[in-house]
């Protein structure tokens, strides 16, 4: 067997060196050229956010009237019943459809809603976060202020110019 010279080892140990040298200066460059701890932090919140965001197609509440959170059951009238249906929410003289709704927490939903007036008026859009106590009680504001405070009323539970009322083709 040959063995090699001594200044061919010593070149091979030259150029692996350089090789170990050129590497670990290529790690230490795209350290370097890493993005600011702002704009990492940006890009944290905008993926954070993308994937927190879930749109859905219905609120999981259930479907049917609703009253104002400080309205016994028995007592609703026009101006503290809500009927929830698949599509939308609507009182004695407006309707708001549900055009968008996007999970943004475990009990909290942000929703897009076209209201209309029953006396004609052009519809209104507005944004609403709501906030699900459970399947049956809900919190809904706008700009940090509550439009809605409502729970679920069984339709027996109702004055009695409710409980005859078929709302079973109208909730779907």
């Amino acid at each position: 067997m040959m063995s090699k010279a001594p200044d061919t080892v010593q070149t091979s140990v030259t150029r692996a060196k350089w090789t170990q040298c050129r590497i670990i200066l290529l790690c230490l460059l795209s350290a370097a050229c890493k993005p600011s701890p702002e704009l990492q932090a940006s890009r944290d919140v905008r993926a954070t956010t993308a994937q927190s965001l879930r749109q859905v197609v219905v609120l999981p509440l259930q479907r049917g009237y609703y009253v104002a959170s400080d309205t016994p059951c028995a007592k609703a009238s026009n101006a503290t019943l809500l009927l929830l249906r698949r599509n939308g929410i609507g009182g004695a003289r407006y309707f708001c459809e549900f055009k968008r709704i996007e999970q943004t927490g475990p009990v909290t939903y942000r929703v897009e809603e076209e209201c209309a007036d029953f006396q004609g008026e052009a519809p209104e859009t507005r944004h609403l976060q709501y906030i699900l106590d459970n399947d049956s009680r809900f919190l809904a504001k706008e700009q940090d202020v509550v439009a809605l405070d409502a729970r679920y009323c069984a339709q027996s539970e109702l004055p009695l110019e409710w409980r005859n009322t078929d709302i079973e083709s109208e909730i779907e």
